[in-house]
Order: structure tokens, then C-alpha cells, then sequence
């Protein structure tokens, strides 16, 4: 599997990863780590977020989404909801 965006600026890099968002494979100059928190309703409506982080790897299209999207609402920009 090559990097989408080395494929398209013409180059053939060998993918490291694929990004957890949108499925693109990913090299390391164009793929970005960061933790993500895993959490869950108790009673009451009381979220709770569980230790220790996952590792999300997401492509730079998808990091920059996620962080507009972290901008306007901060209290869920890294938070997966779990039953």
C-alpha cells in the first residue's frame, strides 16, 4: 500500500499506517498520532473517561478536521462514546 498524499504529489511512498478516520493509507511524513480518550454514561447522565488512552493515527486531512472541530466544541474533540 502506498501514502494517498504522496501519491498524489507524484511520489510512491510505502504506507506506514491507515488513517483511523477515512481509511487513506498514510506515510509518516503525512500521518499524525495523538491520544484518544475512550468514555462511558453512568447513571445519571455522568460521563466518565476510562484510562489509559488509545492511539489514534489519522492522515493530515483528518488531523486538521478533527482539530476545527475540537475548536469549536473542546468538550468532545477527543472522546469516543462506548456502550
Amino acid at each position: 500500500m502506498t501514502c494517498l498524499d504522496c501519491a498524489d504529489i507524484g511520489a510512491k511512498v510505502s504506507a506506514v499506517g491507515v488513517c483511523s478516520q477515512c481509511g487513506a493509507g498514510v506515510c509518516a511524513v503525512h500521518s499524525e498520532v495523538s491520544a484518544q480518550f475512550l468514555t462511558c454514561t453512568k447513571p445519571v447522565s455522568r460521563t466518565v473517561v476510562t484510562e489509559p488512552s488509545v492511539r489514534r493515527l489519522l492522515c493530515g486531512t483528518c488531523a486538521t478536521a478533527h482539530r476545527a472541530h475540537a475548536a469549536c466544541c473542546p468538550q468532545t474533540a477527543s472522546t469516543i462514546r462506548t456502550p
